[in-house]
């Protein structure tokens, strides 16, 4: 999680002007590439949530690195496997978290993140003569609602493992030292 925060501050460098490729295409791609590394990223990350199960499905599991392939094999092995965004609701008095609320809208979704991956590949690979041409202006102007997307995805989200009982809790940064932390939470049955 802590790579993925290192990769959207390249990300913001380069919309700001802070940094650049020299070129629109070339800085499409650079962001492109950014992006794609973010996916596969959030892909990996639920593979190692998952990782017991996914292994008995995919016997080389370790050489996977493609996050659309990484997706269709984790909703086989656990069909919640996605991150599920939430807000914190805090007590005011205490300042103890009482419970948490999810988030509906505009994060990214399991459809948009294969979207998103296969803009980022568009940009990537070199124009075909032969096929539509690539607009990275158009690109680059999309970013920032994509990334939007995806910081509300990760800011404060939830993975349900395989087992019912247990859930991933994921901050990406910390009030008390601005890191990502993971707590795993299992629910205690009722006597």
């Amino acid at each position: 999680m802590e790579e993925i925060k290192k990769r959207t501050e390249v990300i913001n460098g380069f919309l700001a002007g802070e940094c650049n490729a020299m070129y629109v295409q070339t800085t499409a791609e650079s962001v492109s590439l950014q992006i794609r590394k973010i996916l596969e990223l959030i892909a990996l990350a639920s593979l190692a949530a998952n990782q017991s199960e996914y292994a008995k499905h995919r016997r080389h599991f370790y050489k996977d690195w493609n996050a659309k392939r990484i997706l269709e094999t984790l909703k086989k092995v656990n069909p919640k496997f996605y991150p599920t965004p939430n807000r914190q609701v805090v007590d005011q008095e205490s300042d103890k978290v009482v419970s948490l609320e999810e988030i509906t809208s505009g994060f990214l979704t399991e459809n948009e993140f294969i979207t998103l991956f296969n803009n980022c590949n568009e940009i990537l690979h070199a124009d075909n003569p032969f096929s539509r041409t690539q607009n990275p202006q158009a690109f680059l102007a999309s970013v920032p609602a994509w990334m939007e997307q995806i910081r509300i995805l990760l800011n404060h989200h939830t993975i349900q493992l395989i087992d019912e009982d247990k859930q991933l809790w994921v901050m990406m940064k910390a009030k008390s030292d601005g890191k990502a932390h993971v707590y795993e939470f299992e629910r205690i049955p009722a006597d």
